[in-house]
């Protein structure tokens, strides 16, 4: 399993925009192998943008980012207003997830905290 770092800088008007072009391109990313995308942004200001995604290994990942599709993806308005950072792959050699846990906790608070009157 290999997991990609990559900071990324997203212009604050295009912030939204940027979430639902993940979200949108998920299922294609899916069929092609990815186990996950994850969009981390700074706790405090002034800090960097970073996208984690994790693949079941290196071939699956450059499989990927020869296909057609990835590149439909990136020839989208939204991806070229975002500037990219190289890609930093790493091995995954231990360590473990607990995804069970999180059905236990919501993973999303700020959602909840916004929907009380």
């Amino acid at each position: 399993m290999i997991v990609c770092l990559r900071t990324v800088v997203v212009p604050p008007e295009w912030h939204d925009r940027y979430l639902a072009w993940i979200a949108d391109g998920r299922a294609i990313r899916q069929q092609h192998g990815i186990l996950a995308e994850l969009v981390c942004e700074p706790a405090e200001p002034g800090g960097e943008t970073v996208v984690i995604t994790v693949w079941p290994s290196p071939a699956v990942f450059d499989a990927w980012i020869a296909t057609p599709h990835r590149d439909a993806l990136t020839a989208s308005e939204v991806h070229r207003a975002v500037s990219y950072r190289p890609i930093n792959r790493y091995e995954v050699t231990g360590g473990y997830l607990n995804l069970p846990g999180l059905t236990v906790h919501d993973p999303s608070p700020q959602q909840a905290s916004e929907e009380l009157p």
